[in-house]
């Protein structure tokens, strides 16, 4: 079984108050049939305090490479919005089904802006 993240999460982005983010977007999917799993468990473990963070379950492509290119998949994502000026940071963690991946805690930097 393959369990794949649809995109890792930056170590630190730069945006506008007022500005809705997604952050880091996970999906699963089974390397020997290319079989598309439930998207994996996305839990906030450490909440931002000048924005607000959330966790978005959606339809997407799993990626443009290997033999399980262009899959759809179910995708769990990390959005972030931008309230207040400042750095933030927010951390959470993602279950897989795989029990090779198990959980695997990730954390990100927001660097927020004033809107003109």
């Amino acid at each position: 079984m393959l369990g794949i993240a649809l995109s890792a999460p930056a170590p630190a982005q730069t945006m506008k108050s007022g500005d809705v983010v997604v952050l880091a977007s996970y999906y699963e999917i089974r390397g020997s049939d290319c079989l598309a799993l439930r998207a994996p468990r996305v839990q906030i473990t450490q909440n931002p305090t000048l924005g607000k963070a959330s966790i978005m379950q959606t339809r997407g492509q799993s990626s443009d490479s290997g033999r399980c290119a262009y899959r759809p998949v179910a995708v769990s994502q990390v959005v972030y919005q931008a309230d207040r000026p400042g750095s933030d940071t927010l951390a959470w963690e993602v279950k897989y089904q795989n029990k090779t991946l198990g959980t695997r805690r990730f954390s990100a930097t927001v660097g927020v802006t004033p809107a003109p």
